[in-house]
């Protein structure tokens, strides 16, 4: 094996530019801005293997390929060490220089043989995978080792890449040698000389303009990958649907290059769908998109389950295109537990855009969704279990507060009418003390039940306001209409028997009910106006309905 030292000094000139720009920052950002008196150990290492690059190329150390291989890799060590440390700028410039190494060994070395090729991946690969390892287990996260999975592929791409289009080449350039010779010595093999050579050089473009499209290919995984860990690295912190949507649909736009880019997803705890398209075209799709969904227009690609690629699109092959220029189009399942619960729909104007590694991108985005949306379902249970009152599940005192306090402000904006039912168990004291709390506990669920049958049908909130006391909110109901339902409630409760042993335990219940702003001036009073009229029906004989009043 051989060492081409040629390009040495071009990576030292690469080395120092980046040494002399960390230490400018280094000393800015630490020095001025944080008045700090001393640069780091970052613009130390960076100096460090700078200078031990000279020392080592004006010393002929690197002559040594075993030399060569040990200074190599203490400098990726001490480069993936920074790229997983805790400054962010500081990080790139480290994987900026990780990878201007890598590029320098592949260069470098003349590859003659399989196990050579081997060593070298393992060479340029193992610190960053140490290290990604030991901050996944410093930071209990994956991040990192996910981080390092692109770049080695990203190195294996650069080392596949440039061996092919090197090898390539040498053999054409020894072609074109040969046929040099022979044209030398043989006059009369000019002119088939001639077409060998631009048979080669026909051959020579070809390979270039492959590789061109390669590293064009090259550069978009790479900005794919760089989009998907902008994108994952905010949609875990999304707890909020339509919220997730947004900042997708803007994400795809913006980056991959999309015309238009539509999701729908159905809500299992609301029993609804969510929609969001965005297009850079200036007509907005939101609502013919919601039409085509419910006309049934999308059903057949929850029904495939799989991934829908079609980079041929004709004008008016899909109804929910409405009509825009479309000539790539993939539709993406989100699915749990073998279900698709929603699509992710993308879109360009030109044919042939969508290819492999698109799919896998939107995958792994349509993944990273489905995870997100369990985590919102899970922060909603969540968040209502904190609203809900542990025995009968219905609202607690402080969802009740904050409900009212809303309304009363918007009912007094739109002057709107907003009723209020307070009512208590007739006593209840007693019907612990006689039968026992268990069955005043079953009481208890027994009149909420009976009383959210009610109220949800007209639009109201029930909510536990004490101990056996029961409030209802009756939003845009007038006081004659909220005691009409109240009666039923009532007589409802008064005509249910409750089974206790071999007895049938009757149970009734005192109301008070008033009304703004029929009854009361202002919203603030209908909680106290309510529960003096509950109060006057207790103290006129329990079990009755007293209507608020300004006798009262």
């Amino acid at each position: 094996m051989q060492l081409e030292l040629i390009n040495k000094k071009k990576f030292i000139y690469i080395y120092s530019i980046l040494s002399i720009i960390i230490f400018i920052y280094n000393f800015i950002v630490n020095d001025y801005l944080t008045n700090n008196e001393f640069p780091g150990y970052i613009t130390i290492t960076f100096i460090c293997i700078y200078l031990l690059n000279i020392l080592f190329i004006k010393l002929k150390h690197l002559n040594n390929i075993y030399f060569f291989y040990s200074v190599k890799l203490l400098q990726l060590i001490i480069a993936s060490l920074i790229i997983f440390g805790d400054l962010i700028t500081t990080s790139y410039t480290a994987l900026i220089m990780y990878i201007l190494i890598v590029i320098e060994v592949i260069s470098t070395v003349k590859v003659e043989t399989k196990s050579l090729i081997n060593k070298i991946y393992i060479l340029l690969t193992i610190p960053l995978v140490i290290t990604s390892i030991i901050s996944c287990m410093e930071k209990r996260t994956f991040s990192p080792l996910f981080f390092t999975v692109q770049i080695i592929v990203v190195i294996i791409g650069i080392y596949i890449i440039y061996n092919s289009s090197t090898n390539a080449l040498k053999n054409q350039i020894e072609v074109q040698k040969k046929l040099w010779l022979e044209v030398k010595n043989k006059n009369k093999d000019l002119l088939a000389s001639k077409k060998q050579t631009q048979l080669v050089h026909n051959q020579l473009v070809k390979q270039k303009n492959e590789l061109e499209e390669a590293n064009e290919t090259l550069n978009k995984v790479t900005a794919e990958m760089y989009i998907q860990n902008e994108l994952l690295s905010y949609i875990s912190s999304v707890l909020d649907i339509e919220e997730l949507m947004e900042l997708v649909t803007d994400s795809i736009l913006g980056a991959i290059g999309v015309d238009t880019c539509s999701i729908v997803i159905y809500d299992t705890i609301n029993n609804t769908y969510h929609y969001k398209v965005k297009s850079t075209y200036e007509t907005d799709y939101l609502l013919p998109f919601i039409e085509a969904m419910k006309e049934g227009k999308l059903d057949e690609y929850f029904i495939l389950g799989e991934p829908y690629i079609d980079n041929q699109v004709t004008k008016g092959k899909y109804k929910f295109t409405y009509e825009r220029a479309v000539g790539s189009l993939v539709i993406i399942p989100i699915i749990k537990d073998n279900n698709t619960y929603g699509l992710l729909i993308a879109e360009h104007k030109s044919s042939n855009m969508i290819s492999e590694n698109s799919i896998r991108f939107f995958q792994n985005i349509a993944s990273q969704i489905n995870i997100a949306i369990n985590n919102a379902n899970l922060y909603r249970k969540m968040e209502e279990m904190a609203n809900r009152d542990a025995l009968t599940y219905v609202y607690n005192r402080n969802y009740l507060r904050k409900v009212f306090n809303d309304l009363a402000e918007k009912v007094q904006t739109n002057n709107k009418s907003l009723s209020l039912a307070l009512f208590d168990i007739d006593k209840f004291k007693k019907v612990n003390d006689t039968y026992g709390h268990l069955f005043g506990d079953q009481v208890l669920k027994i009149i909420s039940n009976i009383s959210e049958k009610y109220v949800n049908l007209n639009d109201g909130i029930l909510g536990r306001y004490g101990g056996e006391e029961f409030l209802i909110i009756f939003p845009d109901k007038t006081l004659d209409e909220a005691y009409q339902i109240m009666k039923e409630i009532h007589s409802c409760i008064k005509n249910t028997k409750i089974p206790y042993n071999d007895k049938l335990i009757d149970i009734n219940v005192s109301i008070g009910l008033t009304s703004y702003p029929e009854i009361c001036k202002s919203p603030a009073d209908l909680v106290k106006r309510a529960d003096k009229a509950m109060y006057v029906s207790k103290d006129t004989g329990r079990g009755r309905i007293t209507i608020d009043n300004i006798d009262l």
